[in-house]
């Protein structure tokens, strides 16, 4: 055969080839796109600390919680931020509070919320052709209403926009905040069941059968004020009632995964369960002074350091699992450094959708064929509390809350490897001054962002807590009456 024919066979084979090769692999995209969206069950529960669930402390009645974690993947070193709001952001919007703005819990006087210029998981799913639907406390703005949840992706919302309400009537700072799209409701009954009951009518009486189901049910409870779950007005009983507030939760879980699992599509269910923050526990009598809602708390952080509010382990490192039956299951806890911003990437992941550019990374090669996971560092906030945790090394920063005064201001730093020592009683940054320098300049390189104002309401009383204005929740009420 002449050369030149030779040359025109060959580029011909391996044109078919290359033909071939797009075309199998575009069948695969294909099939891989026409596989059926798994739904998404997420369980964030309220300062519930390290050692506040009975696969942490066998004297913890929690079987049910205890269940997910041994029946799917444990997540060993799962970080958290050390209050509620920005650990919602970041589970949301799948990056840092560095990032998104969220560096507090946002107060019942501010007219800001999550910065809307972030799409949130909701509103992913949502175009994917999720149902969306969020049940339980939002705590990610309730003024105005720009940011309340069903401006943010979510369908429908039952329950509250604020923080740690009573357990009973419902009210946060002398306003009702029980909700359902945008109404106030007057409802009885403890809110750990109203959570629970409206879930299981989310799964049980599910719209659109053939549209995957994205439930975010998210428990006040163990937050504070510590209520007993049965007796109304009675007076609590310190560790004793958060026991039972625990049992209560845990009960709750049960149920929602006893009906869940009794439909045709359960085990085709993606369930993440975990904690917001660290177990809150008795603080010093200036901090109840200048922020009242952050009552005394009966958590257990186990040896973990400090709890809520702290960027210390036991503020930041939480109980979490994951579990997708018969696909995500382990029996080994998963070891390596988990922040909540990656569980976005994660399960938009494994839902077979395009994965955005956020600080969080996708799980989902190391959780279903134990692929190789780089470590990468992570960053919490809290105010001008923040760490950068470089495993095994972490650094903190340990600065001042918005309403300490400037000549009390303090800017702290430590070094700790808590892969030795998780308890942080060594500071190391002597003893490695070079690793020291290396992890604060990378913490302080962070690129400074307008953070999400403590206060929009300039009349709000620091000191007493009393905000002049009206409580939102009443002010809506009675502006429908009217």
């Amino acid at each position: 055969m002449e050369p030149s024919r030779r040359l025109f066979t060959q580029i011909i084979a391996l044109a078919a080839a290359l033909s071939s090769a797009v075309s199998s692999a575009e069948a695969q995209n294909a099939g891989a796109a026409d596989l059926p969206k798994p739904s998404i069950l997420i369980l964030l529960v309220d300062d519930l600390g390290w050692g506040d669930v009975g696969y942490h402390d066998p004297q913890i009645a929690s079987p049910n919680i205890d269940a997910i974690a041994a029946n799917g993947v444990e997540f060993d070193r799962f970080y958290v931020n050390p209050t509620c709001s920005p650990t919602r952001a970041s589970l949301l919007t799948g990056q840092f509070s560095t990032t998104h703005g969220v560096n507090g819990p946002i107060q019942w006087h501010s007219n800001e919320g999550l910065p809307l210029q972030w799409q949130t998981m909701a509103d992913y799913l949502k175009k994917a052709g999720y149902q969306t639907h969020l049940v339980g406390k939002w705590h990610l703005g309730n003024a105005n209403t720009a940011y309340w949840p069903q401006q943010r992706g979510f369908d429908s919302f039952y329950g509250h926009l604020n923080g740690g309400i009573g357990y009973f009537d419902h009210v946060f700072s002398g306003g009702l905040d029980w909700q359902k799209d945008g109404a106030t409701l007057r409802e009885e009954g403890y809110t750990t069941d109203l959570i629970k009951s409206a879930a299981i009518n989310r799964i049980e009486n599910r719209k659109r059968q053939d549209d995957p189901l994205f439930l975010f049910v998210s428990f006040n409870a163990i937050h504070t004020p510590v209520e007993e779950p049965d007796n109304e007005g009675v007076k609590h009983q310190g560790r004793a009632t958060l026991l039972r507030m625990i049992a209560s939760l845990d009960r709750a879980i049960g149920e929602i995964l006893d009906s869940l699992m009794r439909q045709p599509w359960g085990k085709e269910t993606v369930i993440v369960f975990a904690s917001d923050n660290g177990g809150s526990s008795p603080k010093p009598w200036l901090i109840e002074m200048l922020i009242p809602p952050m009552r005394d708390g009966y958590s257990s952080n186990g040896t973990l350091k400090q709890g809520k509010g702290s960027v210390f382990e036991g503020g930041i490192r939480v109980p979490a699992a994951i579990w997708w039956p018969e696909k995500i299951e382990s029996a080994k806890p998963f070891s390596l450094v988990v922040h909540i911003a990656d569980m976005l990437p994660t399960l938009m992941d494994i839902a077979g959708l395009e994965v955005p550019e956020v600080d969080g990374r996708s799980l989902k090669g190391a959780l279903l064929d134990n692929s190789p996971l780089k470590p990468s560092p992570i960053v919490v906030a809290n105010f001008d509390n923040q760490a950068m945790i470089e495993w095994p090394w972490k650094i903190v920063r340990q600065g001042s809350l918005p309403v300490v005064p400037e000549f009390l201001k303090s800017d702290t730093w430590y070094l700790h490897n808590i892969q030795t020592d998780p308890s942080e009683l060594d500071d190391l940054q002597e003893q490695f001054p070079e690793r020291f320098e290396q992890m604060r300049s990378a913490l302080l390189s962070i690129p400074k962002r307008e953070w999400v104002k403590f206060s929009t309401d300039e009349s709000w009383d620091t000191f007493g807590g009393k905000e002049t204005r009206m409580p939102w929740a009443e002010a809506a009420t009675r502006q429908r009456d009217n």
